[in-house]
C-alpha cells in the first residue's frame, strides 16, 4: 500500500509490534458497496515485472 507513514505506524503500534518494525501495509477485506473507486478500471503490472526469483 502506498502512502503509509511507517514511522507513525511504528509509533502507534509499538506495543503490538513487539520490537519489530512496519515497512509496508497490505489491505485485506472487501470494498464497500458504495465505493465508486472499486468499479473503476484498474491497471496492474505483471508479477514478473515486480518480483525477481533468486
Amino acid at each position: 500500500m502506498e502512502g503509509i507513514d511507517t514511522e507513525l505506524v511504528n509509533k502507534a503500534f509499538a506495543k503490538e509490534l513487539g520490537g519489530y518494525q512496519c515497512e509496508l501495509a497490505l489491505a485485506v477485506g472487501y470494498s464497500h458497496p458504495d465505493d465508486y473507486n472499486a468499479r473503476l478500471p484498474k491497471s496492474r503490472r505483471h508479477l514478473d515485472s515486480i518480483l525477481t526469483r533468486i
